[in-house]
């Protein structure tokens, strides 16, 4: 078995368990029969300290054990625990937070204040996606220096900030609302890419932000994640928002909708990293040369797989394989993209709308293969 199997039978297992946990609960309903007079803050901080010990055995083999088992330099149980440490009280202080002031809203105003309140948890996470990022993470914002400056020219009107993370398998991405969009490149960026490569990747990430890719990615997993919880306030036995215990029923229940987004999201996120690939090297060959180029060599640093089965893909995986995107863009893959070139292009669809989930108890938000045990990409899982 390969590392990257490895890593989707760990992200399956750890999904899997918190699904049939969370069923158990909801159906059993254990949160409220548990509660008896727990005050509310001993009842949420119950839940998310269960949370915390069911998850830590995913995270620790997928954060220290398979990476040792395969060779992949995973550093010692000793730098590992206080990272890991470091990610999960910053997360459980966000979710903790989260959902007291849902609770509060709840009370105040019944269903549609704890809604607009969710709303706005998720607006604010958007908004601090890039401090949650280095806090959660350990990453260390470097800037750009004078000669990355002199070699990155390509991008106007938008921020670049470079990011240090420990962990290779760290892409970057969007941070910030729509307008006010900052990209992030990793740092090894900077000295294992060739400068064309990092002008074209950059570039890509000008096109996602301007062919408003990525604002409609935000809007549809915000959406997404609205109907989660309004769908589990209206049918999960024992959910309401007046009580400790009626809303972590209603988080359990929203964790089960992020499960169906599991399935259902990647095929929209694929799209879009399709369709955005097209749009860059449209107009020049020689960039669809530089892109392939690009995504080889982030490809040998993440050691991804280059090739997957079509089922395997469609379920588990919202950005395509190597082998898929090289063929589209040589051109004997044109079957791959839409013929209208994808208009509605969802960016980071599947993953960003995991990362919202902080703002109602997302219990599988750090549970999928791509960062289960890598506190580096909690916050900002990899993109394209």
């Amino acid at each position: 078995m390969t590392y990257q199997k490895a890593r989707l039978w760990l992200g399956i297992s750890g999904v899997g368990t918190l699904v049939v946990i969370a069923t158990a609960a909801i159906l059993l309903d254990i949160p409220r029969a548990w509660s008896g007079d727990r005050s509310d803050a001993e009842i949420l901080a119950s839940a998310i300290a269960i949370y915390i010990l069911l998850s830590a055995p995913f995270d620790w083999i997928g954060g220290l054990v398979l990476p040792r088992a395969f060779d992949q330099s995973p550093g010692s149980a000793s730098s590992f625990a206080p990272r890991w440490l470091r990610g999960v009280l910053v997360q459980a202080g966000v979710m903790a937070l989260a959902l007291m002031t849902i609770l509060t809203a709840g009370r105040a105003g019944g269903l549609a204040a704890a809604t607009v309140t969710f709303l706005g948890c998720m607006v604010l996470l958007v908004l601090t996606q890039g401090l949650l990022a280095r806090w959660v993470g350990g990453l260390r914002d470097k800037g750009l220096d004078q000669s990355n400056k002199d070699s990155l020219r390509t991008i106007s009107g938008h921020k670049v900030r470079v990011y240090h993370a420990a962990d290779p398998g760290f892409t970057g991405g969007i941070v910030g609302p729509p307008g006010g969009e900052t990209i992030i490149i990793p740092a090894h960026w900077l000295t294992k890419l060739k400068p064309g490569m990092k002008q074209t990747l950059l570039l890509r990430r000008q096109t996602v932000i301007e062919t408003r890719a990525r604002s409609w990615g935000l809007a549809l997993a915000i959406l997404w994640n609205l109907l989660g919880f309004l769908l589990a306030a209206s049918c999960v036995p024992g959910a309401d928002v007046e009580s400790a215990a009626g809303l972590v029923s209603l988080s359990l229940g929203a964790g089960l909708w992020n499960f169906v987004g599991l399935l259902l999201l990647p095929t929209p996120s694929r799209s879009a990293v399709m369709a955005t690939d097209r749009q860059v090297t449209a107009a020049s060959s020689e960039t669809a040369r530089t892109l392939s180029s690009a995504l080889r060599t982030i490809h040998d640093l993440q050691g991804d797989e280059p090739r997957r089965g079509r089922w395997i893909e469609r379920v588990f995986h919202p950005i395509p394989a190597l082998e898929h995107r090289l063929q589209a863009l040589d051109g004997t893959g044109r079957a791959l993209i839409s013929s209208d070139g994808a208009r509605l292009r969802p960016w980071h669809l599947a993953r960003t709308a995991l990362y919202l989930s902080w703002a109602c108890f997302g219990i599988l938000s750090r549970a999928v293969h791509c960062n289960s045990g890598r506190p580096d990409l909690w916050v900002m899982l990899p993109s394209d």
